[in-house]
């Protein structure tokens, strides 16, 4: 799996979110996808039709460039959160948001702003496209990290999802996840 670390600084996510129970987010967030496509992508892009102030904003913004996972629980680690939640917990939630870096003005009703952390980021390229996004984001969290202790997860955080590309059919399609890194890199 390719990687590099990035730095981010001063950095804030314009976005629709919803709250998802952990053991449905495998489900829900294709779903949550589907919303968007139908609110933003398909009026905007596939009818022509003039943009209204939400799609504006989700298209000046980059809307769907990013998908921001947090959540609120107390000590969160969410390197070990998605493997002890995902499979179980259905009284628990994250915060899904569909964003996009945002460049300024208006925030329309049902968007809201997210801060990202400041700091270095570990920015992973996943192969195969979207039809291996979910089996090579397992893998990162089962095995990969487990392979490279250099790495330390900042805790009390979050992951983003990055995507690129427009034909998320083909297995040359680029994404990934991002997640924080505390302060020093380990052996690097």
């Amino acid at each position: 799996m390719k990687y590099e670390i990035i730095t981010l600084q001063d950095k804030q996510i314009i976005g629709m979110s919803r709250e998802i129970a952990f053991n449905k987010g495998p489900e829900e967030c294709p779903k949550f996808w589907n919303e968007y496509v139908e609110k933003i992508a398909k009026p905007v892009f596939m009818e022509g039709k003039t943009p209204n102030e939400f799609q504006k904003a989700a298209i000046d913004n980059n809307v769907g460039e990013f998908a921001l996972c947090t959540c609120q629980l107390a000590n969160h680690d969410c390197m070990t959160c998605a493997s002890e939640n995902f499979a179980a917990c259905s009284t628990k939630t994250f915060t899904y948001v569909i964003g996009g870096e945002y460049k300024g003005g208006k925030v329309p009703e049902g968007m809201n702003l997210y801060p990202v952390p400041n700091g270095r980021w570990l920015k992973l390229y996943f192969e195969g496209g979207m039809a291996a996004f979910q089996d090579q984001y397992a893998y990162f969290h089962e095995e990969w990290l487990r392979q490279h202790p250099e790495f330390t997860i900042a805790k009390n955080s979050c992951t983003m999802e990055w995507y690129a590309g427009t034909d998320i059919q083909s297995p040359e399609y680029q994404c990934g996840i991002m997640v924080p890194l505390v302060n020093q890199v380990k052996n690097l």
